[in-house]
């Protein structure tokens, strides 16, 4: 059978794909994150893939080509990622997408495909990609200094000071930020609302600060 690896920092769920994959037949290998993933002398013929790993972070583009470049197909399994992530995940070459809330048959269906090279995703997922068609803006290194700086916590004087300008050209680099969310469809008002978002496109880490308030 298949060599099957799952990476999930949740205890509980990673325990049960495991479990299940194992009672399918197949050889299994678990990590908390993809660093603890064997990279020498093994290879994964699929990767079931949370996308939200806690302290490591979350799973960007660049680990999906990773892993499709070391030979293993790549299946999402995961309750966390906005319809906006998923769709890169999609685009870095992983063939599907299976939420938490999916049933098991499910999980199934969606092995069996991704094993065979196939793409699958369940219809209510695939719907919901479908309604937020909307890709990340490109920033330039100054609004996203700007950007990380502010969403996660400083005030507009502190960001100036930190990046060495005027608390006006601070305040331009962020409305900038807001108005190419704006012209991709999405608003983005509050600093709340900028972390939020900067997460979830991969422009601010988790761990670099709590969430700001307001």
């Amino acid at each position: 059978m298949s060599h099957i690896a799952v990476v999930d920092d949740h205890v509980l769920v990673r325990d049960a794909l495991v479990r299940m994959m194992r009672e399918a037949g197949h050889t299994v290998t678990a990590a908390d994150n993809l660093e603890e993933l064997p990279t020498e002398g093994e290879q994964f013929d699929l990767v079931l893939l949370d996308l939200d790993l806690g302290g490591a972070g979350l799973v960007q583009e660049q680990h999906i080509i990773r892993l499709r470049e070391h030979g293993a197909a790549v299946l999402i399994v995961s309750a966390a990622g906005s319809p906006r992530h998923v769709q890169r995940m999609l685009r870095a070459g992983a063939l599907g997408v299976v939420a938490k809330s999916d049933s098991m048959d499910d999980l199934g269906a969606a092995v069996r495909a991704a094993l065979s090279g196939r793409p699958w995703m369940s219809p209510m997922l695939a719907q919901a990609i479908t309604l937020d068609q909307v890709d990340r803006p490109v920033l330039s290194d100054q609004e996203l200094l700007a950007l990380q700086l502010y969403a996660c916590g400083l005030k507009l004087d502190s960001v100036a000071r930190r990046m060495g300008v005027a608390s006006s050209t601070a305040k331009q680099y962020i409305d900038r930020v807001r108005d190419k969310y704006a012209k991709a469809g999405l608003t983005v008002r509050t600093k709340t609302e900028l972390y939020t978002i900067g997460v979830e496109d991969g422009f601010i880490s988790r761990d670099d600060t709590a969430a700001p308030a307001g």
